[in-house]
Parts: C-alpha cells; sequence; structure tokens
C-alpha cells in the first residue's frame, strides 16, 4: 500500500468535515413576508401589499423584494407595482421589520425616508409617488400620497410621529377589502334579479288561483312600493292570456332602485280534461330601473362608501309545467316546476372620488345573467261565500350565474363572481268578496336567500274585478 493512500483518506474527511461546519454554521434563509398595506394619508390612502425576503430589523432596499400598491389622493388614484412600472426608494436606518409588522420612526433625524414612485416621468419628478418620511426634502415630512404631482390638488398629506406600524401581516388587506366590496355590491344585483322575478310573478297571477275566469285588478305595494295593474283574459276553454304592468321603486341590499318600470305577459294553456289536470306556461318580463349603487370599504379605521348611478334593463323568460287539482268545490292545489332566465344589463358609471371615499371605482357596463329551476306549490280555500285565503311556496336554484361587473380601481381590476345558490318563497293571499264581481285582496310575500344575497317581505292590497 502507497504512504499517499491513508493521507489522502484524511484529507477527505477533513474537507467533508470543513463543508459540513459551513453549512452548520451558514444562517437559515428566511421566508419572504408580506405584510398588507391600508393606510389612511389625510383626505387619500395608500393601499396594498408590500413584501419582503424575511429579514427582521432595520431593513435595507434590498430587503424589499416586491409591491402592490395603489395611491389614492383627492379625486385621482394611481397603481404602483414591482413589474419594472416603478421603482423603491429608501435612505437611513428608520425602516425596520418584524415578523408581524412593518414600521418607520418618523421622529429620526437622520433624514431617512421609504418610498415607491413611478418611473414615468422618474425618479424625483414629484409624481406618482408615496412617501414616508421624517427629517428629508426628498418628500415632505411625514406621509405623503401623490397620485399625479405633488404641486396640485389630488396630492394629499398626513404629519407623523414616532415609530409607527405602516403594515402588518394579517392586519386588513385593502385589496381585500375592496375585493370585499365589489362582491357585496355584485350580490346586491343578484338580490335585485330576485325581486324582479317575484315582481313580474306578481304581474302574473302569483298567490291566485291557477284555474280562475276572466279578471282584471289594481294593487299597491308596500316593501317595495309598486303600483300595479294585471289581469288575465281566456282565448278560448284552453288557452288564456295574463299580464301585467307596474311602476315603483325598492330598495334591495346595496341597491336603491328610485324608478322601476316594468311589464309581463304570459300564455297559459289548461286543458278542458277534468278537475284534476297537467296544465303549463311560458312568458317573458321586461323592466327599466334607475338604480343608485353603493359599496363600503375600511382604510384604516376610517369605513369609506362609494355611490354611483345606473340605468339598468331586465329582460326574463320563464315557463312553468305543472299539475293543478280541484279538491273539493272549495279548494283548489297546484304544484309545478319553473324555469328562469333573467339578463341584468348594468349601465356603466364612476363613483364620485373624495374625502369619503378616497377608492373611487369606475364600473363598465355589464350584464348580470342567472337560469333559475324551481319546484312549487299553492293551496286555495273558500271559507264561506266571501273569504277566499291561499298559501303559496317554493324552492328555487339559481345556476350557471355569472356577474358582468368588474370594477376598476386605481388602474386595477377587481371582478366578481356571482355563486350557485338556493333561495325559497313562501307567501300568501286572503280576498274579500265585497260584492259579486269585487274582491279586494291583501297578499304578502317573502324570499328567504342566503345571507350574502339578503333575505326581504313584499306585500300589498289590490282589488280584483271578474267579468
Amino acid at each position: 500500500m502507497s504512504l499517499l493512500t491513508p493521507v489522502r483518506s484524511i484529507l477527505r474527511l477533513a474537507s467533508s468535515a470543513a463543508i459540513a461546519a459551513m453549512i452548520a454554521g451558514s444562517p437559515a434563509l428566511a421566508d419572504p413576508t408580506t405584510y398588507n398595506v391600508n393606510e389612511p394619508i389625510g383626505a387619500g390612502s395608500v393601499v396594498g401589499q408590500i413584501q419582503t425576503d424575511g429579514n427582521t430589523g432595520v431593513l435595507s432596499k434590498a430587503d424589499i423584494i416586491g409591491w402592490s400598491l395603489i395611491v389614492n389622493g383627492a379625486g385621482a388614484s394611481t397603481a404602483l407595482v414591482s413589474d419594472g412600472s416603478s421603482t423603491v426608494l429608501l435612505q437611513g436606518n428608520d425602516l425596520t421589520a418584524t415578523p408581524t409588522q412593518l414600521l418607520f420612526n418618523f421622529s429620526g433625524t437622520g433624514g431617512g425616508y421609504f418610498a415607491f414612485q413611478a418611473n414615468n416621468p422618474g425618479v424625483f419628478s414629484g409624481n406618482k409617488y408615496v412617501c414616508f418620511s421624517n427629517n428629508n426634502n426628498v418628500c415632505k415630512p411625514g406621509e405623503s400620497a401623490v397620485p399625479a404631482s405633488v404641486f396640485d390638488a389630488t396630492a394629499t398629506f398626513a404629519s407623523r410621529s414616532g415609530n409607527q406600524v405602516i403594515a402588518q401581516v394579517g392586519g386588513p388587506s385593502a385589496n381585500a377589502a375592496l375585493a370585499a366590496s365589489i362582491q357585496a355590491l355584485a350580490q346586491s344585483r343578484a338580490a335585485q334579479m330576485l325581486l324582479n322575478q317575484l315582481q313580474s310573478q306578481l304581474l302574473l297571477g302569483l298567490n291566485e288561483q291557477v284555474s280562475c275566469g276572466n279578471c282584471g285588478g289594481v294593487g299597491m305595494g308596500f316593501g317595495s312600493f309598486s303600483l300595479s295593474g294585471h289581469g288575465r283574459y281566456a282565448l278560448n276553454k284552453e288557452w288564456t292570456v295574463m299580464g301585467g304592468v307596474d311602476l315603483g321603486q325598492y330598495q334591495q341590499r346595496d341597491a336603491d332602485v328610485n324608478l322601476n318600470a316594468g311589464f309581463a305577459v304570459s300564455l297559459q294553456w289548461d286543458p278542458d280534461v277534468g278537475p284534476s289536470r297537467p296544465y303549463a306556461s311560458a312568458g317573458v318580463s321586461a323592466a327599466l330601473q334607475d338604480t343608485r349603487y353603493s359599496r363600503s370599504y375600511a382604510t384604516g379605521s376610517t369605513t369609506n362608501v362609494g355611490v354611483g348611478k345606473a340605468r339598468d334593463y331586465d329582460v326574463a323568460v320563464y315557463g312553468e309545467l305543472g299539475w293543478v287539482d280541484r279538491i273539493t268545490p272549495r279548494d283548489e292545489a297546484a304544484l309545478y316546476l319553473s324555469y328562469s332566465r333573467t339578463w341584468q344589463m348594468v349601465g356603466g358609471y364612476a363613483e364620485a372620488s373624495g374625502a369619503g371615499n378616497p377608492l373611487a371605482a369606475a364600473v363598465p357596463g355589464g350584464t348580470d345573467v342567472m337560469e333559475s329551476a324551481g319546484v312549487h306549490g299553492q293551496i286555495t280555500h273558500l271559507f264561506g261565500r266571501l273569504i277566499e285565503a291561499g298559501l303559496n311556496g317554493g324552492l328555487n336554484w339559481a345556476f350557471h350565474s355569472t356577474s358582468g361587473l368588474d370594477a376598476q380601481i386605481g388602474g386595477a381590476s377587481f371582478p366578481a363572481a356571482q355563486p350557485q345558490f338556493v333561495s325559497y318563497e313562501v307567501g300568501g293571499r286572503v280576498g274579500v268578496r265585497v260584492q259579486e264581481r269585487l274582491t279586494l285582496d291583501l297578499f304578502v310575500n317573502g324570499i328567504l336567500a342566503p345571507r350574502d344575497i339578503g333575505s326581504s317581505v313584499h306585500g300589498g292590497v289590490g282589488a280584483r274585478w271578474d267579468f
């Protein structure tokens, strides 16, 4: 055996031990940390996220590895994103991090600042930036939100002192808050569609008997105020046309409809084959609406509200297939299946921005679509010769629903989704015959929907004439 062999073995062992010692002694790489920013700055704010490399203590520019911020001033907004379109600026030892908070010392004396600024027109140009500063001429001491130019009225400022939290892990994400406000607005539009469906069904004889003679009437609703007229006319023994018009207003969640004008018409087939028989109907409805939409969101501890107005158009087609049974001369029951498809075309609008709405949204026009299938039942009983009472109820499954809402806030897009859901309808009517051909009605209907959509109760009084 050569004398070099044991020497080589010893060297290999020493080398391996040295490498292992170096690995063991090296600090572990920290995981990136994302801090949520939701900071009011005077009448403006900065919202979004800042991501660091996970280091704590005093941070350097290299520790900031990503950002997505919306800077809101007085009537203007701009987006600053780490996609090459903006730059992070950091000087001094005033920016520090803990595992859960990002802090800036506004009482520092070293002329420190921490800022993000758009590359166009350029850094230190006085345009499109957010800055946290103490004693430095680069930006105003305190906090600055400048969505356009520091020299115009859209720039907002706030004085600060001490070591203040400017972002935190697990705190309220403004982007999430904005997305939630847009989603809540989409749910309001879904609730609006449900109520439009109910109102069109009222014009087509909801709460009334399936087998009813020629009649016409007027009504006044409460819960959703409306004036309406509707009726039915038999073309022959098997075919009946039904329809009505209404005019009114209502508020459903954050959709305040101050004008609703609509109509509905349908054709019913009711074969003359005995007291227990099938029947079917199909129809269409449409409405014009002037609507005021509102949404709320938080920036810091402040709750803000954005408001916009739009002109809406609703169109729906529907069909029913059921079975009606004249159980006794005083009792009638019906069970039926339904299908409808509704299109709600919402006009575009832009919210007014200001101190109460620093994150104003621009909402382009879009179409909400909802398909619904349901099973329903109703029963009517005549008490004596003068009083008629009925109960009705149903289950509706909304599916293939899509939202046409895709808002723009500070250059960022916030689309909304519309999930499938189940809702219920319950209702009743009491009619009092005051003359041979005149009946006065009191009716009420409830929509029981998931909490995100919202439940509501609607009723009214009416009068019907048989002819």
